[in-house]
């Protein structure tokens, strides 16, 4: 898509610029006008292939934002919330602590987690 529309935009500044080229030089148009219509192709060339990038950018992000949405609301399961599922559930043990600082704060107990095998970074320990 991006192609054909570079390929258009830039027929169509590289045409305006020689018929105005060619009425010059025939002298069937207005030096002012004439050189103004060459100016115009030019800048279409230019600012026209550039517009028209940056329109391409938008539109593929707007459709990479659109699929990584997608890919977060399938990797979250909300379809799932639709849908009855025979799979249990994974849960984690929470214990409620009475020496704990604030009255919301819960401890998980790690024994019940396998240790990660990798370090911070994800890279071997070695």
């Amino acid at each position: 898509m991006y192609f054909i529309g570079f390929i258009a935009i830039t027929a169509a500044g590289v045409g305006l610029a020689v018929w105005a080229g060619m009425k010059l030089n025939d002298a069937t148009i207005a030096r002012d006008l004439g050189w103004r219509y060459v100016a115009a192709g030019v800048a279409l060339v230019i600012l026209g292939n550039l517009v028209w990038r940056v329109f391409c950018e938008l539109w593929v992000v707007l459709f990479g934002i659109h699929a990584e949405l997608a890919s977060i609301r399938y990797a979250s399961n909300l379809d799932g919330l639709r849908h009855s599922t025979n799979e249990p559930i994974r849960r984690e043990i929470v214990e409620e602590r009475d020496d704990a600082i604030r009255p919301q704060e819960v401890v998980v107990r790690t024994e019940d987690r396998p240790a990660p095998s990798h370090g911070v970074l994800g890279l071997s320990q070695y």
